[in-house]
């Protein structure tokens, strides 16, 4: 008989969300991409391509960061961790989370009080197409919350005395003969 397969949390949920959107914003970064290719073929002019692009990137980068986090795609010092004793690996796992959680919060009020400060005067970008740029930053506050949201789990997990997800992670990818890129 086999394990059961744990539900899905509410987080994890949101994080998957989160992720997908950045997959799409990758696609459509790909999308614009070949269609300013062949609008440099013909006479059709694509403007802003190159501003869409740029803020799709960023989009990516930030609405990926808590499933990348929860799943151990952010470097940690796993070396030093597995040096010392589980009371010790505890404590510095527990030291380390704290100070990114703080991190973690501290961008996610940051981005999100420049994004409501743009929104708040009316700021708009100055490229050559014109949108407000709330819009594009608001990717960025979503991924810096779900980060922080995930960091917050993890934290919490390792109060409690459990394993953090991304340690679990990266033993399942060890014990399924997965040696490459361990962080």
């Amino acid at each position: 008989m086999e394990a059961p397969i744990p539900r899905k949390r509410w987080l994890d949920r949101l994080l998957d969300l989160c992720a997908v959107l950045g997959a799409l914003c990758i696609l459509a970064v790909c999308a614009i991409m070949i269609l300013m290719s062949l609008s440099r073929e013909t006479s059709i002019i694509f403007k802003g391509g190159d501003d869409i692009v740029a803020w799709l990137c960023a989009a990516s980068a930030f609405l990926v960061l808590g499933q990348t986090f929860q799943h151990g795609g952010i470097v940690r010092v796993e070396m030093l961790l597995e040096a010392v004793g589980p009371r010790r690996r505890r404590a510095l796992e527990l030291l380390s989370l704290t100070i990114c959680l703080v991190f973690a919060v501290y961008a996610a009020w940051a981005l999100g009080t420049f994004a409501w400060q743009s929104w708040d005067i009316g700021d708009v970008s100055q490229g050559q197409i014109v949108i407000p740029l709330w819009i594009p930053q608001s990717f960025a506050v979503i991924g810096c919350i779900g980060f922080m949201l995930a960091v917050a789990d993890e934290w919490l997990r390792v109060l409690r005395q459990q394993k953090p997800r991304y340690q679990l992670a990266q033993e399942a990818k060890l014990a399924a003969g997965d040696f490459g890129e361990t962080v």
